[in-house]
């Protein structure tokens, strides 16, 4: 059972929360006095067992929200907001351990991996190319460098042009990039596929040309197919970026598993070409959640290790605006999966309805902010178009928190 942590700023929040869940309005006040601490959210419990959750997460000093027509036994099955600190969520699952009913088996083995992962720790990793990334210390910087002639922001556009791609590449570096993600392919709203050779072509001449300027720079591949992923790692990329998230050419894991890259799988649904006309949710995070679990299994079970994969939500793919503002505020529900996450939404449509700039060339103030809210809650990765500006600005709400920056 995979279960996603719920993060409340104020009342409003947790009053729409509570409605989802079918409790009764008038416990608002209650529960508002909680919502500092831990929240899960648990999916389809059997109404016995939720009854058994909050009679014993109540005698831990914490406490579960669910339906009122649950208290009854009026409907067979209730979603749960369990509120409560790491130790009482410790005592929870250790006494539900004890009964082997209703589902609690499942309830106990997804409280534990929540657990687990919420308390990821800072660990690094030593990429192909031989550098170390950090994860769980600071928030690393992603530069993009377009190779199309299509990308929804002319300014990033290398038009396929290798020296010009290099050049960016050396600039980018100079500014502060940790990471830099090369795409032949673009993936707007309603854009159309690239021939597959051209797109080999355009990636292994980037690869080869920026690797030999920068040997120790960790190299990402944006692409979907297999054939790519390979070629590129074959001329010394680090990090397959699968905006499929392993639905379209699966085997992209195995490849990725054979030369030891990092596999970066994101959420989406259908195409560039369809995905507007998918953005129908009943429960958006449990959505993605599901989608996370079944791309990790999929990638573990071609060879790719746990320790190796990064989850992106994919704004802007399959969600309309206001749900990528929704993915935004609880941008650490994904945190259960004790993953490095990464958020790309550098100068996307969002930002323009959020900030009245229709016009992706007026979006940089809108990008830093997301940036800056991403490192206050400890995004590990934010992949973007102009790295001076978005590293500085990390950089300074790195410096608030407390972060050492190396």
């Amino acid at each position: 059972m995979s279960l996603y942590q719920l993060k409340f700023l104020n009342s409003e929040q947790l009053a729409q929360a509570l409605a989802s869940v079918g409790a009764d309005a008038r416990s608002l006040p209650f529960f508002d006095n909680r919502r500092e601490i831990k929240t899960l959210f648990v999916p389809n419990v059997d109404v016995r067992a939720a009854n058994v959750i909050k009679q014993e997460i109540l005698s831990r000093g914490g406490d579960a929200a669910l339906s009122a027509k649950a208290v009854g036994a009026s409907e067979p099955y209730t979603d749960i907001i369990i509120f409560a600190s790491a130790k009482q969520f410790s005592f929870l699952a250790d006494k539900l351990d004890m009964m082997p009913w209703w589902g609690l088996p499942a309830v106990v083995s997804g409280i534990r991996d929540a657990l687990a992962g919420m308390a990821k720790k800072s660990r690094k990793v030593t990429l192909p190319c031989g550098a170390p990334l950090t994860f769980g210390e600071r928030t690393n910087i992603m530069g993009i460098i377009n190779l199309t002639d299509d990308s929804f922001f002319s300014a990033s556009r290398t038009n396929g042009n290798i020296d010009s791609a290099v050049a960016k590449a050396l600039r980018l570096a100079e500014e502060g990039a940790d990471i830099l993600d090369i795409g032949a392919e673009s993936t707007r709203p309603g854009s159309s596929r690239v021939p597959e050779d051209d797109e080999i072509r355009r990636v292994t001449e980037a690869v080869r040309a920026i690797r030999k300027e920068l040997p120790l720079m960790p190299l990402s591949i944006d692409t979907t197919r297999a054939s790519v992923a390979r070629a590129a790692l074959g001329e010394g990329a680090d990090i397959i970026n699968d905006i499929s998230g392993l639905t379209y050419e699966p085997e992209i894991a195995a490849i990725s598993a054979e030369y030891n890259a990092m596999l970066v799988l994101m959420h989406m649904r259908g195409t560039p070409e369809t995905m507007r006309d998918m953005c129908d949710y009943d429960n958006i995070l449990l959505d993605m959640t599901d989608f996370f679990d079944k791309s990790i299994a999929k990638a573990e079970s071609m060879g790719a290790k746990r320790s190796q994969i990064i989850l992106d939500p994919g704004i802007g793919f399959a969600k309309n605006h206001n749900q990528n503002l929704y993915l935004l505020r609880n941008m650490e529900a994904f945190a259960t999966f004790g993953l490095p996450v990464l958020i790309g939404v550098s100068r996307k449509g969002t930002i323009g309805f959020a900030t009245d700039s229709p016009s992706a060339e007026d979006r940089l103030e809108g990008t830093v902010a997301v940036s800056v809210l991403c490192s206050w809650h400890d995004i590990d990765i934010v992949r973007v178009h102009d790295v001076k500006e978005n590293k500085k600005a990390v950089m300074m709400a790195e410096s608030v928190k407390g972060s050492k920056y190396e």
